[in-house]
């Protein structure tokens, strides 16, 4: 992951000796919460704070020194489809400052009806390029349940 990161090979016996070892370099930094020190520089303030630091997370992860401290290609690549919603959430808010807050909790949900079927949909409604409202589906509806009911059958540790 660093690789793409950083665009160069894991070893590099031309660099300086603290540079040599990609994983090793790229964990310095990334432990210092510093990651953007590595990036690549055609990459350099086109990345969002916050997907940087979850691709960084990830990538800390994978390198963990036991096989069973790594996580599964499965959440692998999950982080990496956050790291790019983060990065796609903070591409299009265009927000003035950068304060690196977490953009996609700023969208705002609509909860629509149920349907015929009883499924439910949520709505992410966010302005368009011309300033218009978009919506975009994002599941099943969720108006007539109640959130408690959603949120109790989080911590429930049997499958539903």
């Amino acid at each position: 992951m660093f690789e793409v990161l950083c665009a160069r090979p894991v070893i590099d016996p031309t660099l300086p000796r603290e540079m040599v070892n990609l994983a090793e370099w790229a964990m310095k930094w990334q432990k210092k919460g510093q990651l953007e020190q590595v990036i690549d520089q055609s990459l350099r303030g086109e990345i969002v704070p916050d997907s940087l630091r979850k691709f960084g997370e990830t990538g800390e992860k994978c390198l963990a020194d036991y096989g069973v401290d790594r996580p599964s290609m499965g959440d692998v690549l999950w982080n990496l489809e956050y790291a790019l919603q983060l990065q796609e959430a903070g591409v299009d808010c265009d927000q003035e400052d950068d304060n690196s807050t977490n953009m996609i909790g700023e969208l705002p949900l609509r909860f629509n009806d149920y349907n015929n079927h009883g499924d439910t949909s949520v709505s992410v409604a966010r302005e368009g390029r011309f300033g218009e409202e978009e919506e975009e589906s994002c599941g099943d509806d969720l108006s007539g349940v109640s959130m408690s009911k959603v949120f109790s059958q989080l911590v429930k540790s049997e499958g539903r």
